[in-house]
């Protein structure tokens, strides 16, 4: 009987045990969730606002979009200096190919660098593999007089 007992005491233990462990396991999945998402809530933020930026760039009338956040900003070249300023601060998160086509951008403001850096965005973000090309996300941006 005394067995019995033991076996019992020792059933239920380990299940107290094995109940406060998983409960940690289970607390510390759901707060590494929360901080991955709390990271991609941000480059998407911070992408997306890069990605107006150098639209404004390229379309300066498209710069009223931006004269709620930075009144200051009457030009192309005061845009660059804000991307520039973004640039830096996505040094701290943004993959290596995201970095490097912004840098590229801002070095040589080319709609074919535009498109890059759009599509490394969307690889970092969402996609994890490249399944647009170039060509295939290209609007003729030709001017009507």
């Amino acid at each position: 009987m005394n067995d019995y007992f033991q076996i019992i005491f020792s059933a239920l233990t380990l299940l107290g045990v094995g109940g406060i462990v998983g409960g940690y396991i289970t607390f510390l999945l759901d707060k590494k969730k929360e901080l991955e998402f709390k990271q991609l809530e941000q480059k998407e933020k911070r992408y997306k606002s890069c990605l107006l930026y150098m639209d404004v760039y390229f379309e300066p009338k498209n710069i009223k979009y931006l004269s709620s956040r930075q009144p200051d900003i009457d030009n192309a070249q005061d845009v660059i200096e804000y991307l520039k300023a973004e640039y830096h601060e996505m040094l701290l998160y943004a993959s290596k190919d995201v970095i490097l086509s912004v840098k590229a951008f801002i070095n040589d403001p080319t709609r074919e660098n535009f498109l890059k850096t759009v599509l490394n965005m969307r690889q970092d973000l969402w996609v994890k593999k490249n399944d647009l090309e170039l060509d295939s996300i290209r609007i003729d941006f030709k001017r009507k007089n």
